[in-house]
């Protein structure tokens, strides 16, 4: 859907014209097949372009700095500014109140069959920051503890319900708004039982955890994905960035189109210990089915070499087992055979 908000601004360069405005760039001019403007008015009005064709990744360049990102990551980078911050500015200038229906307002008939289709799919909601007001804002020890500093607690907004003795985890859209509250119960769970819960139900299939928050460094990068969002926290203590989690053990389409449209270099599964190989395989399966360019998907391995890998595992206890019992087989094999 990012990739459709992009399409929107250059179909309508005087909105990002509006957008460009907003953060403090100048000189602005817009031509058939180009927006060019320039730093400050000081600046060059052509030290900085725009392409409006065969852009579908919207990137900026800047020749006089020697940059080349998409315009989101450039105004991110220059302006100091946060993901949500130029998001909200866009959504200003296009009109956007909600995400979702305004995409669908924009198919066949004012978005008929795209309506009737999202009845049948999860809807994504979302809430106000304001539900978040009923949890304790502070740091929590068991995170501190699992390499998780108070610092990327912070970052990702953590709380603490003193009622369900949780510890809360806001989960956002690919747009940073809240569409779920996650928590992690605050003592020790007894293996096999359940450790986390959403207090706010939703979706983790239609988001990426992390996404909105490292943006700027997914883009035209490696990203390296992990299932779990604790993974995603204790890497921002070790300043790694370039990072996401899917919230489970699969992948989704939703999740893989977020994905591709980060334009990545490279895609590398961060799976938890004993996690199948099977499963493995069917997330990277899905990248490649998915991607038209041909991203680079860790473990480049043949499907029919796993396959046989996990058939050699299977047979292996067998194989280690068999000297063992192997002449109760063949004694049962000698008696079988005078009897007949």
């Amino acid at each position: 859907m990012l990739a459709d908000i992009k399409k929107e601004l250059i179909n309508h360069p005087d909105k990002l014209k509006d957008v460009l405005e907003h953060f403090g760039y100048c000189n602005i001019v817009i031509r058939p097949k180009y927006i060019s403007f320039g730093r400050d008015e000081k600046s060059s009005k052509k030290s900085i372009v725009i392409n409006l064709e065969n852009n579908e990744y919207l990137y900026t360049i800047d020749y006089a700095r020697n940059i080349r990102k998409d315009i989101f990551s450039y105004i991110i980078e220059q302006r100091k500014v946060e993901f949500i911050d130029v998001l909200n500015e866009v959504r200003h200038a296009l009109g956007i109140t909600d995400y979702y229906d305004f995409f669908d307002n924009k198919g066949i008939f004012g978005g008929f069959y795209e309506k009737i289709r999202k009845r049948r799919t999860n809807k994504v909601n979302t809430y106000d920051d304001s539900i978040l007001d009923c949890y304790v804002n502070c740091g929590n020890t068991r995170f501190l503890a699992d390499n998780i500093s108070l610092l990327s607690q912070k970052f990702f907004n953590i709380k603490y319900d003193v009622e369900s003795q949780g510890i809360v985890i806001p989960i956002r859209n690919q747009f940073g708004q809240l569409m779920g509250v996650k928590e992690r119960f605050n003592y020790d769970v007894p293996d096999g039982e359940m450790k986390y819960f959403y207090a706010v139900p939703c979706s983790m299939s239609q988001t990426l955890f992390g996404y909105s928050q490292n943006y700027e460094f997914l883009v035209d990068n490696t990203i390296y994905i992990f299932e779990a969002e604790k993974s995603c926290m204790q890497c921002y203590s070790y300043g790694i960035r370039n990072c996401v989690s899917l919230g489970s053990g699969s992948i989704s389409i939703q999740q893989v189109k977020m994905l591709l449209e980060l334009n990545p270099k490279r895609i590398i599964f961060l799976h938890d210990v004993g996690y199948g190989l099977e499963n493995i395989m069917r997330n990277i399966d899905m990248i490649k089915q998915t991607s038209a360019s041909g991203v680079s998907v860790m473990a480049q391995i043949p499907s029919t070499s796993v396959r046989m890998a996990i058939a050699f595992l299977g047979v292996l206890p067998i194989l280690i087992a068999y000297p063992f019992f192997q002449k109760f087989l063949v004694k049962g094999i000698t008696v079988g055979a005078v009897k007949g």
